[in-house]
């Protein structure tokens, strides 16, 4: 059985509490669903890129990569990870993110 160390519990709870006041959020505070990646098809890409009428290199610039890659996904050679699954599923939802990804 190990000892428990008062002085790092009591310091973990003043580090809390001062996360808190911040408005740190945590674990803790609130409940986060675990979700698995969105799955992309390439004929999803494709109709999406056709949809916003963008050629796959101006697509490709948009969402920051390449226009191999794209084309890649497209021909369904390659699938897009997680986080290019995730960013092709919010510019399905919401069109205006090619133009906010812009000024970012």
């Amino acid at each position: 059985m190990n000892k428990r160390n008062l002085f790092e519990e009591m310091m973990q709870g003043i580090d809390e509490m001062a996360a808190q006041r911040e408005g740190k959020i945590t674990l803790r505070q609130v409940t986060v669903e675990n979700r698995p990646a969105p799955e992309v098809t390439a004929d999803e890409i494709v109709a999406l890129r056709k949809k916003m009428k963008m050629s796959q290199k101006v697509f490709a610039m948009r969402i920051r990569t390449s226009a191999e890659t794209l084309r890649n996904w497209e021909q369904d050679k390659a699938k897009p990870n997680a986080q290019a699954a995730l960013l092709i599923k919010l510019v399905e939802q919401y069109p205006d993110m090619v133009d906010r990804l812009a000024s970012v």
